[in-house]
């Protein structure tokens, strides 16, 4: 465009900033390497609207991020756990998390081998659950990665903002081609649809027409048509919106202007059932939420994290307790039972 236009002026408008903290990727100039930020792009910033200010407006929800515990010792910062024990933790939470299936959620993975493990754990938990619960409501769980390029120029152009399947594609692509192969022909027989590596932008197309169909009630589009759980690694985690995507759950690294863009799948504003974003991190990423608040928060500083988080459960209990002691001592002033 520059070389086009010599004489232009260009404006970009971005929500997720590269600062020299959150720079990820270099440019050659000459022999020597470097990291390249918005400002070395762009030049001098003409404005800023932040995240922090559009939460203060009403434009978009905060979020509520809920560190998984499980039953036993607190998971360590960045500790990765067993894939069965977040399957069955999805399964047990996902319909109170989801305001009874009100929402659909996504569940993001470190790399394609983890979401094809995913997949089929989920298949084999629920056909299990199944069998033993005839009257159980399964999740319709569907899953997309990109498949290996062979040339192809429309996924190759694709994979270029998909970092981690661009990289994990190298590695066996065949044997990944295959599972996504398998995993397309679920999805054909669940929706009555006939998508194949061939025409994977359709299929692609379909599963994001499916999220979004979450907007219809069941009366007008039967559960089996719609989708609960959408097993991702790059795709949809950037870029994508649904108001009717909430929860996202974690279970990979991320941090900085990724981890801004995931969580930020699941605040748009819709209507009084969803009064937030809800995030399930398996990966206890607090210092990388908190690094990322600070890093995006513009002007407001120390008051950002109040402003983007919901306060905790333990601390929600306590200002009940402070709020219903106050009302009943002001009954008992008045010389009314509370």
């Amino acid at each position: 465009i520059r070389e086009c236009f010599p004489n232009a002026q260009l404006f970009g408008f971005t929500g997720t900033p590269i600062f020299p903290e959150n720079a990820t990727y270099r440019t050659i100039e000459g022999e020597a390497a470097r990291m390249v930020t918005t400002a070395d792009i762009f030049g001098k910033q003409l404005h800023a609207y932040t995240i922090t200010h559009a939460i203060d407006d009403g434009n978009v929800l905060r979020f509520h991020v809920d560190y998984f515990k499980g039953g036993g010792a607190p998971i360590k910062p960045g500790e990765t756990l067993a894939k069965q024990a977040v399957v069955e933790a999805i399964l047990a939470r996902h319909d109170r998390a989801s305001n009874r299936r009100r929402f659909n959620a996504l569940l993001a993975t470190a790399s394609i081998d983890d979401a094809i493990a995913y997949y089929d754990l989920f298949k084999a938990l629920q056909a299990q659950k199944q069998a033993e619960d005839g009257d159980d409501l399964q999740l319709n769980v569907a899953c997309i990665f990109s498949p290996p390029a062979e040339g192809n120029r429309d996924v190759a152009q694709l994979q270029e903002d998909l970092p981690q399947e661009k990289a994990d594609n190298r590695k066996e692509p065949n044997r990944k081609k295959e599972a996504l192969k398998a995993i397309m022909a679920d999805y054909n027989r669940q929706y009555g649809v006939n998508f194949d590596i061939g025409t994977f932008d359709l299929y692609y197309q379909d599963v994001q027409k499916r999220i979004k169909d979450q907007k219809y009630p069941n009366s007008d589009l039967p559960h089996d048509k719609k989708i609960d759980l959408t097993i991702v690694v790059d795709m949809l985690l950037t870029g994508f919106d649904s108001q009717y995507i909430n929860p996202l759950y974690v279970d990979r690294h991320l941090k900085y202007h990724g981890l801004i863009q995931a969580f930020s799948r699941t605040n748009r504003v819709l209507h009084g059932a969803k009064p937030c974003g809800n995030i399930l991190d398996f990966r206890d990423q607090r210092k990388a939420v908190d690094d990322a608040i600070a890093l995006f928060s513009g002007e407001a500083g120390e008051r950002a994290r109040e402003i983007w988080l919901v306060d905790p459960a333990p601390v929600v209990v306590e200002k009940l307790s402070e709020a219903v002691q106050q009302l009943e001592d002001f009954m008992q002033s008045q010389g009314v039972d509370c």
